[in-house]
């Protein structure tokens, strides 16, 4: 833990008598790289600079009844707090919180404890570290999305079921999930070109989003192939809802680039969660036997553990 003691004035410098010892140092923490401050145990500003002042946004008569909190965005204040009972207990931490003042920004915030006179202090600073954040969320999601159809990518998807499976046996609730293969896709990239392949792959895309719910989540598993999540969704349910994706991509055109049109019909696997069923990999593998059955059985077809049904 850090001690000061108040200094004397006649050990101050020669270069800050002109300005005056407050005015000198006032100066040199407004020159400190982004925002500087001193809090007291409450979060209280005791010191400040500029930049922390603009960071919260108060006049200066406002701000000893100013707490650094009141600069944070809402959500993120849990962690200011946590922050100044660590500091206060362990002489030092840091976090990224969003400040919310005027434009919300990302800010790296430090703060270390010193004993001054008997009290206790937090002396931080606040670092803008916005335009990172934003290229962490960035690079975060180009590894969970499938660049082609902007929907989640295989790992991803497959992490969002762990989740859903985990709530349907938490709360005992129904979850279904459906497996989709375009039927003869490959016929397309042949004749149409890669083009229209991809136009087809996110014209799927858009004819599930909309028939799916909002809490639905469409995922690409890997070339022509895609999976459905549904929770709290039953076993009849889901056969409905897979005969309407079924029904409505058979419906959809592609346009072709020197005019004209093209088709796409798909089969789709059904599977239902049961309380038998160890992790999710158990029910992939049944809508995965229901979708070969349905590719057995003629294409275009929606078949679940078993059971099939035609257009």
């Amino acid at each position: 833990m850090t001690r000061f003691t108040q200094p004397h004035e006649e050990s101050a410098g020669t270069e800050a008598a002109p300005l005056g010892e407050k005015a000198f140092l006032q100066a040199v923490i407004d020159a400190i790289p982004g925002a500087f401050y001193v809090v007291d145990e409450q979060g209280y500003f005791v010191r400040w600079n500029r930049a922390a002042q603009e960071l919260v946004g108060a006049p200066d008569e406002r701000m000893p009844r100013t707490r650094v909190l009141d600069a944070i965005f809402e959500e993120d204040r849990a962690l200011i707090a946590n922050l100044f009972r660590e500091a206060l207990a362990k002489d030092y931490a840091e976090t990224e919180a969003r400040v919310a003042h005027a434009e919300t920004r990302w800010r790296f915030l430090t703060a270390r404890r010193v004993d001054i006179a008997g009290k206790a202090y937090l002396v931080g600073t606040g670092l803008d570290v916005t335009e990172r954040k934003k290229l962490e969320h960035e690079l975060e999601h180009q590894a969970r999305t499938d660049f082609l159809t902007g929907i989640p990518n295989r790992r991803h998807f497959l992490n969002l079921a762990d989740l859903e499976l985990a709530r349907a046996r938490r709360y005992a609730r129904p979850f279904s999930m459906l497996m989709l293969d375009l039927d003869l896709f490959k016929n397309i990239n042949d004749r149409y070109g890669h083009l229209t392949g991809d136009l087809t792959l996110q014209k799927v895309v858009e004819v599930c989003g909309q028939i799916l719910r909002e809490v639905d989540v469409v995922g690409r598993l890997g070339g022509e192939e895609f999976g459905i999540i549904l929770p709290e969704t039953d076993a009849a349910k889901a056969l409905q809802v897979a005969d309407r994706v079924r029904q409505a991509v058979a419906n959809a055109s592609i346009p072709l680039p020197n005019g004209g049109s093209v088709g796409i019909t798909t089969s789709v696997g059904v599977a239902t969660y049961s309380e038998a069923d160890p992790d999710f990999d158990a029910v992939l593998a049944r809508a995965d036997r229901a979708l070969y059955e349905a590719k057995r059985s003629g294409r275009d077809r929606v078949s679940s553990e078993g059971e099939s049904s035609a257009a």
